[in-house]
């Protein structure tokens, strides 16, 4: 029976409509489903635990343990700072401040993967130590104490609470006695903080809906927690079975509506940070190794959720520079310290197809890797929480060849759920060129509302250009080298032009009453603008009868409408 799990778990799929015909999740190939007792399972199997010994011998194997250990105030004893038991939490407390080393829901983790890499059973006990100090009411090192095991925290915080606890668990199972691996085990299952917050709402989405940052957060925790315990001694499989169909469907919901298929969120970034990192990403490849159900690669929605971030964003210094910043929370967007900002390479080398990773490890080289590595956070850990050390050290590749991102990654980005565009038209400096606009205002409850300009971020500066009404109606006209042609509800239209064939490396051109004053022209009854953002000088805009040419490049108006040659 527990070998034809995911393969069950696929058939209860609802039915997918015509164009959306791929399986979600899909079979993994060859997948191996763990036994009953059989750990580790959610981020890594038993098999690939020699080459994950042979990376900790490793330099840069010894680096991130190093930074794990720090992360774990040692990481050879129970830390000696953590937030009094009896501190009362919430949003409306007085925030208590922690030191690097504070104890935190990913302590037990990070003992856990020390256990895995060493065998040395006192990582086990402090591991066991993290237990009983969440059983007894010790919460999370959060300033306002929002994670715990005990306390009523709300599905929000309870998803990775659980969940992360639960990652704990499965790292630890093997360096504990039987009673107490059924204890935690059943603690999971039984999971309850009063008030509703129980793993088996969370596993369904038990508040709020998809369009909230909160409903990965719950689904994505549960499925870790859910994952972890299936089938082991002292669980309830037929409860554990019937809740992960339930939770199936709630992350498809979560990528789906909460997501759209370019990975914008309803609520937009910063909440789509949260709503992502925390727990999201992580379970979709728990799910992938320990169930061999991939939501990953059928369908764009979670590669897009992982790769937005680096391909919106420009980098200088070590910082992202991440504009505009749409929807709520900005603050948790590229907010590397902190656990809704942190960890986006660590997630996303967990999760993206290999095809993309030698350009996402260019673009931490170029990026990151110097300023990291003089800060003492090595291997984007830079966060506070030991449990993206423990992601960063079991996903980042070693051996692997950077590649500039051009080769594999796109240039265009298009969520149709959301109606959000943009391109890049290259991943090198802070002379990049990012282009985007968001066509409609999302329906998440803090909402990222509609625009009228098209944004541009390039050399440091955020800048507009344009203005149109009536909404975005079409995009055509993509070529392969990323650009594309929209079409706007006042009949006007915007094209962008990364082929080089006009001299420039990027050409912007609008069509439309509302075309700006910068290098316009007349065609005819038509009025055109020209943009050249990008390095270089401005290429020469030549008006001929019924098109006009700048360089090489033809654009005419054809239907109504901008029509680009090459």
């Amino acid at each position: 029976m527990i070998r034809m799990f995911p393969m069950i778990l696929a058939c209860l799929t609802p039915a997918a409509a015509p164009t959306e015909e791929l399986p979600w999740p899909a079979p993994v190939p060859g997948h191996e489903a763990p036994a009953p007792g059989e750990h580790p399972r959610l981020f890594f199997r038993q098999a690939d635990l020699p080459a994950l010994r042979a990376k900790a011998e490793t330099e840069e194997g010894r680096a991130m343990l190093a930074r794990l250990r720090e992360l774990l105030g040692g990481g050879e004893a129970m830390p000696e700072h953590f937030r009094p038991k009896d501190a009362p939490f919430g949003d409306g407390t007085k925030p208590v401040e922690l030191p690097v080393g504070a104890y935190s829901i990913g302590h037990a983790a990070g003992f856990g993967l020390l256990y895995q890499l060493t065998g040395d059973p006192k990582y086990a006990e402090l591991g066991r130590e993290c237990f009983e100090w969440a059983f007894e009411g010790i919460r999370d090192r959060d300033e306002r104490g929002r994670y715990g095991w005990k306390g009523r925290t709300g599905n929000l915080r309870a998803g990775p609470t659980v969940g992360w606890y639960a990652v704990a668990y499965d790292l630890l199972y093997n360096g504990w006695d039987e009673d107490f691996r059924v204890e935690v085990a059943q603690a999971i299952q039984n999971f309850d903080q009063g008030g509703g917050t129980t793993l088996a709402n969370l596993a369904g989405g038990a508040s709020h809906a998809p369009i909230s940052n909160h409903w990965g957060m719950q689904v994505g925790g549960a499925a870790l927690a859910l994952l972890a315990i299936r089938g082991d001694p002292g669980v309830d499989t037929g409860l554990v079975d019937r809740l992960l169909v339930e939770n199936q469907a709630a992350v498809i919901r979560a990528l789906k509506e909460g997501f759209g298929d370019g990975g914008f969120f309803a609520e937009g970034d910063g909440t789509g940070s949260m709503a992502a990192h925390i727990a999201l990403l992580p379970a979709l490849q728990a799910w992938r190794t320990a169930a061999g159900a991939d939501f990953i690669s059928p369908r764009p929605h979670a590669q897009w959720v992982a790769k937005r971030w680096m391909f919106l964003a420009q980098m200088a210094d070590g910082q992202a520079d991440f504009r505009p910043n749409r929807g709520g929370y900005p603050h948790n967007t590229w907010a590397r310290g902190t656990l809704s900002g942190g960890g986006y390479f660590a997630h996303a080398f967990g999760v993206l197809d290999e095809r993309l990773h030698p350009g996402l490890l260019w673009m931490y080289d170029r990026w990151f890797r110097e300023a990291d590595n003089a800060a003492g956070t090595p291997f984007d850990t830079a966060g506070v929480y030991p449990h993206t050390a423990v992601l960063a050290f079991i996903n980042f590749p070693l051996g692997l060849e950077p590649q500039d991102p051009a080769a594999e990654w796109p240039r265009r980005n298009r969520d149709t759920t959301f109606g959000f565009h943009a391109w890049r038209n290259r991943f090198k400096d802070e002379n990049d060129v990012i282009i985007s606009v968001l066509g409609e205002t999302t329906p998440g409850y803090m909402r990222a509302p509609a625009e009228s300009t098209v944004s541009l971020l390039t050399k440091g500066e955020l800048l507009t250009w344009g203005s149109f009404r009536g909404g975005i109606r079409a995009e055509y006209d993509v070529r392969r080298h990323g650009g594309s042609v929209l079409t706007f509800g006042d009949n006007g239209s915007f094209a962008v032009d990364f082929s080089g064939k006009s001299g420039a490396d990027v050409m912007l051109v609008w069509h439309g009453y509302s075309a700006p004053e910068e290098n316009r022209v007349r065609l005819g009854e038509h009025t055109l603008a020209f943009h050249f953002p990008g390095d270089g000088e401005e290429p020469v805009i030549e008006v001929l009868d019924n098109k006009v040419r700048v360089g090489d490049q033809t654009v005419r108006i054809l239907a109504r409408r901008l029509s680009l040659e090459h």
